[in-house]
């Protein structure tokens, strides 16, 4: 695609990746208003849906079978009520995947290529978009930006998923957004430059998308006043982080213990 994009307009490789991205993106948008649509149809059933996880939690814990069955119909009924498929809504993140990934393998393996256009971008501060960058500029600024849209898109988020959860979620991609600095910096410009104009894209999506008069011509339900995440502190995500691990291995030898019990009896 990047290569067409390059010998129809004639523009230089470091517009060609950011054209590029940006229609990577247009092709991805309307998976992104799906996913909007059945996150606004839950929002309003958000309460009995958390219920229904820890009921879910729970019969899972007491290896109740029947239980599990249970609450999944209940969870499908719920889905039913507010006219979302469970199943296409699982599978979207999925749908995206691949583009996603292409485009960046398909960058990466571009800057390795012997194409001596690459070595004069077209831009004077960043000329050879086969090297790295030697500031650091363009992965501290894509960490930068991911840490904006980690906020502008945090009421999507909470719309469908616990807001505790979330406060967790988004420190988690913080530490990771600032772990992936040196990474980043050690691969071509190029490549980071198409990290920075997806997330720059991303970030101007989720904005407009909030905008209550653009949810309504695309049919995407408002999202509920009340959906502000509250931060929490990073000492308070790894207590969490503990806890989740120290449950599922108490959960573990539950199970373990049932399974050896229940051999005994035969």
């Amino acid at each position: 695609m990047l290569e067409l994009v390059n010998v129809s307009t004639g523009m230089p490789w470091f517009y060609t990746i950011i054209a590029g991205t940006v229609f990577a993106r247009l092709i991805l948008l309307p998976f992104s208003i799906k996913q909007l649509r059945n996150s606004g149809a839950l929002a309003p059933h958000q309460p009995r849906l958390m219920e229904l996880k820890e009921e879910l939690n729970r019969a899972y814990a007491a290896g109740d079978k029947l239980g599990v069955q249970r609450v999944a119909l209940k969870q499908r009924k719920v889905y039913e009520e507010s006219g979302v498929s469970m199943l296409p809504m699982l599978l979207m993140p999925f749908v995206q995947l691949p583009v996603t990934l292409g485009m960046f393998f398909g960058v990466k393996r571009l800057c390795t290529l012997p194409l001596e256009q690459l070595h004069w971008s077209g831009v004077s501060f960043l000329p050879d978009l086969t090297v790295a960058d030697p500031y650091y500029i363009l992965p501290i600024t894509a960490a930068a930006l991911m840490n904006v849209q980690l906020l502008v898109g945090a009421s999507d988020m909470a719309a469908t998923t616990d807001r505790t959860t979330v406060a967790h979620m988004i420190n988690a991609f913080r530490v990771v957004s600032i772990i992936s600095i040196p990474l980043m910096g050690q691969f071509p410009s190029g490549l980071n430059l198409y990290v920075l104009t997806g997330i720059a894209a991303m970030l101007v999506q989720t904005s407009v998308l909030r905008q209550n008069a653009v949810r309504k011509l695309l049919r995407i339900p408002l999202l509920p006043k009340n959906t502000n995440v509250k931060p929490v502190t990073l000492k308070e995500s790894v207590d969490h982080l503990k806890k989740w691990f120290r449950e599922k291995n108490e959960e573990a030898q539950r199970q373990a213990a049932a399974a050896a019990s229940r051999k005994k009896k035969f």
